[in-house]
């Protein structure tokens, strides 16, 4: 009788090992190169699904059978540093004195500047009071739309006495400065619309290397973002409208667009290999999470500032029901 009652509590617990064992191939198949195994490159996505569902059970287990919490709390440590890497936790300091405030943002044409007459009132754009108020010493932006930039190129460069600019399609990639920028070049790799630029700015008595990055995006069109919304919807009737079909083609597209951005980081860490022992700082839309191949790639030799400083998930992307931080900032130690 006491083995019947314990029944569900070994359910639960064989849920849990499933959860803990899924938690974990998310995490160490982001380690891969999508462009070697494209069929893995897409669970980092999921890894914060199976990490909340993994805290829920050491709280579970704390409250109906609190020994049996090591089982969570194992697999949370066996990947610890993707947890990190998704859900940093740090004791808030000032900055270091003397230390430079960095601000990089994917602005979408100034929030569909180029969709509409900008030729009035556009001083209010509130991205660009944003920008201004900022305090920021460096600012890199991605998808700056170029009749919107050249508009208000004097009111920015009254701020930012320096800046470097590269029209790809109607957005620049640009670079506003309160330093000087002694040089800038493209870092080449395989693309259609993304790109990466080097700049070597003066910062003081030091040379700073700004590495700013648009790298390839997922591409997905209005259509596949509902299809995402369905599948979700209907995760527990996976027949309902074709929800399979959809998530294939989902997963077809994401893995093509990984792969692709895996070539593309593999000629950043190049570049950066190229430049060991400079102080470096890479910035900008990477089109990556926190636990994928772009972010473990890069970490291998840069700090992520935010895993380092922020709290919390630290959501850049959240449309369409998608909650995601794509957006990054990163470092050499000795800076």
């Amino acid at each position: 009788m006491r083995l019947l009652k314990k029944i569900p509590l070994f359910i639960l617990a064989a849920v849990n090992l499933l959860l803990i064992a899924a938690m974990l191939f998310c995490a160490y198949t982001s380690c891969l190169p999508p462009q070697d195994e494209p069929q893995w490159s897409y669970f980092g996505l999921l890894f914060p699904v199976f990490l909340v569902a993994n805290v829920v059970f050491v709280l579970f287990w704390l409250i109906v059978k609190w020994k049996w919490a090591v089982l969570p709390v194992a697999g949370l440590v066996l990947c610890a540093s993707s947890v990190r890497a998704y859900f940093p936790v740090n004791i808030p300091h000032e900055p270091p004195e003397g230390s430079i405030k960095v601000l990089s943002y994917n602005v979408m044409s100034f929030a569909g500047e180029r969709k509409k007459d900008n030729s009035a009132n556009w001083e209010e754009n509130p991205i660009l009071k944003y920008l201004l108020e900022s305090g920021a010493d460096i600012i890199c932006l991605q998808e700056a739309n170029k009749a919107f930039v050249d508009r208000a190129l004097d009111s920015i460069t009254h701020y930012y006495p320096y800046h470097y600019r590269e029209l790809k399609a109607d957005n620049y990639m640009v670079c506003f400065s309160k330093y000087p920028i002694d040089s800038a070049e493209e870092i080449k790799y395989p693309t259609k619309s993304n790109y990466t630029f080097a700049y070597r700015i003066c910062v003081e008595k030091d040379t700073l290397l700004v590495i700013h990055n648009h790298l390839e995006s997922y591409r997905l069109t209005s259509a596949d973002k509902d299809d995402y919304k369905s599948i979700i919807k209907n995760y527990k009737h996976p027949e309902a409208n074709d929800s399979e079909t959809k998530y294939q083609g989902l997963t077809e597209k994401i893995s093509t667009h990984d792969s692709i951005r895996g070539l593309q980081v593999d000629s950043v860490m190049a570049y950066l290999e190229a430049n060991q022992g400079k102080h470096i700082l890479l910035c900008g839309d990477l089109n990556a999470t926190p636990v994928s191949y772009i972010h473990h790639r890069l970490t291998s030799q840069l700090d992520d500032a935010y895993t380092r400083s922020g709290n919390g998930p630290g959501i850049s992307y959240h449309r369409y029901g998608m909650y995601f931080r794509l957006d990054h900032i990163m470092v050499s130690p000795n800076i």
